[in-house]
């Protein structure tokens, strides 16, 4: 697994040094009846996740569902999990407003270990002259070592790497990126940015092959109701256990076929997930997505007894709080 390692940064949190290594998992936002956020639901969450030795979160990502939310509860969210969890957080501050995006990296700047960006995901096929403009504002308001979030399928507009090394040259906290596109010929070329610029993939097929594909590890988001497997995977290969990284890795692709065959998002398909290991576990979404229906969660909670012997957890990970 790769490191990330920021310092003397020129802000007034020059002191921070920040190490981050994959798998980082995207945390859900679970809602009540009345669609407010459930901050308790929420707390059992991340204590699952420390449970299964998860050293890193990334909130208000993708599968946070954070374009369904305000911009109080964002931060409300952001805040919240740095009260509980007392491993690495990653906040995600992108906003199609400039505005939106700078207030939350202030916000943020106060308290996360490292921010993440994504460029404006309504205007599709953007030029690169307004992504630039977009992220030089909100870059300059980022006090924390901060990775690009690459997501093409939502943006329709991919972060260019000749973009990036341009932004790199004005901005030395700009660490890295979460590449969640498939093109892996651009992911080549991030790569190709620099000693100090780490690249994370947003697949959930490559944690056994990080070190063949030459990146700092993945980020998950649907793989958080299992996340023994990505931390097993993660285990074993910083021990150079081939075998043992393969085997989870099967494992986890299993969840991953089981999920891919379902006609419903990766957000409902994860909290429903989630539900069957925190029974109660609210497995709403806000509109326009839909959560999964009662015969679905009947499927989601079979594949999940079949897969809960393997569950064990690895190592004692960053635990959450009380």
């Amino acid at each position: 697994m790769g490191d990330l390692l920021m310092s003397q940064m020129p802000w007034e949190v020059c002191s921070v040094v920040v190490a981050l290594s994959g798998p980082i998992f995207a945390t859900v936002t679970p809602f009540q009846a009345s669609g407010e956020i459930d901050s308790a639901a929420l707390g059992d969450y991340l204590d699952l996740l420390a449970a299964a030795g998860v050293a890193t979160i990334l909130v208000n990502g993708t599968t946070g569902e954070f374009p369904s939310l305000s911009l109080r509860e964002r931060i409300r969210v952001a805040e919240w999990c740095r009260e509980r969890w007392s491993g690495t957080l990653v906040v995600h501050v992108g906003a199609c407003a400039v505005g939106d995006a700078l207030e939350l990296a202030h916000h943020a700047g106060g308290f996360a270990d490292a921010l993440a960006v994504m460029n404006p995901f309504f205007f599709a096929g953007a030029p690169d002259a307004g992504v630039e403009d977009y992220f030089r504002s909100v870059l300059g308001s980022c006090s924390r070592p901060t990775l690009l979030y690459n997501f093409p399928h939502h943006t329709q507009t991919p972060i260019s790497p000749r973009l990036i090394a341009q932004l790199r040259g004005e901005f030395p906290q700009l660490a890295g990126i979460k590449d969640s596109g498939k093109d892996r010929t651009m992911t080549e070329q991030y790569q190709q940015l620099g000693r100090g610029f780490v690249v994370f993939l947003g697949d959930d097929r490559a944690g056994a092959r990080i070190d063949e594909l030459g990146v700092a590890g993945v980020v998950t988001g649907a793989g958080g109701p299992v996340a023994e497997l990505p931390v097993r995977i993660a285990t074993a290969v910083a021990a150079g256990d081939a075998g043992g990284a393969l085997a989870g890795q099967s494992e986890f692709d299993r969840y991953t076929d089981a999920r891919k065959r379902l006609p419903i998002s990766d957000i409902a398909f994860a909290k429903a997930a989630v539900a069957a290991r925190l029974p109660g576990f609210p497995a709403q979404v806000r509109p326009p997505l839909v959560a999964a229906s009662v015969d679905q969660m009947h499927g989601i909670h079979a594949v999940m007894d079949l897969l809960a012997p393997r569950l064990t957890a690895v190592g004692t990970g960053l635990s959450s709080t009380q």
